[in-house]
């Protein structure tokens, strides 16, 4: 890796990801790999920082880092997972929970069986059978990313564009080794909960979690139907 800026900043970032289990990629109250690589929390696009450039190779480096997975969980986020987490995290994304599955569009339970079935996807090569084409793709796949229930990557193309890759659990964990996680659901939550817990202390972490956030609006529409 060597020992210039960029190596010295990753090794920060893969430090306290080591630690704590979980490190969003941005966000401008908690600690995350802009404000690491930044050396101060940054509000807005990080693009136009001085330390953009910097923030970017240390993103596609750790993109590629074998104890790192990046996906859509704290506050709705990419968010670093390092490897130990990653057994909880296959049970909760495999779980088929109520938060994962109520409200589902017809669409989306099609693109989920989709994935399942051929373990890649791309957005650039989709199947003739899933008939909602590219346009009705992307709000789909959004929708099964932020219920944990499919793993989202952009790759890049022969063209040079970008294109968006679905990938299924049994694929990622197949591909990865990852080990099954031995406890239940429940607890798996409360291991990622405990986890997240780090970015906000005194915060009840499992609002910044894609069950929580569930559940809490649950709530809230109940206490709307009873007022």
């Amino acid at each position: 890796m060597g020992d210039g800026p960029q190596a010295q900043s990753t090794l920060r970032v893969k430090q306290y990801l080591r630690r704590f289990g979980l490190l969003p990629f941005t966000d401008a109250t908690a600690p995350s790999l802009v404000a690491i690589v930044a050396r101060a929390p940054v509000s807005g696009s990080w693009w136009g920082h001085p330390a953009g450039q910097a923030i970017y190779q240390v993103g596609e480096t750790l993109d590629s880092d074998p104890d790192v997975l990046a996906v859509r969980l704290w506050r709705g986020k990419v968010t670093l997972v390092h490897r130990r987490l990653w057994p909880a995290l296959l049970r909760v994304g495999r779980a088929r929970a109520v938060w994962q599955m109520a409200g589902l569009t017809e669409v989306a339970r099609g693109l989920l069986d989709l994935i399942e079935r051929e373990s890649l996807l791309r957005s650039d090569r989709l199947p003739e059978d899933f008939q909602a084409g590219y346009l009705g793709f992307r709000p789909a796949l959004r929708d099964l990313e932020q219920r944990l229930l499919v793993l989202t990557r952009s790759v890049h193309t022969r063209s040079g564009a970008h294109a968006l890759e679905a990938e299924s659990w049994s694929s990622w964990r197949s591909k990865t080794g990852t080990v099954s996680y031995a406890g239940s659901v429940a607890s798996a939550r409360l291991l990622l909960e405990q986890a997240a817990q780090g970015l906000t202390p005194g915060v009840e972490s499992r609002r910044s979690l894609p069950w929580g956030r569930y559940y809490e609006s649950t709530r809230r529409s109940s206490r709307l139907r009873s007022a």
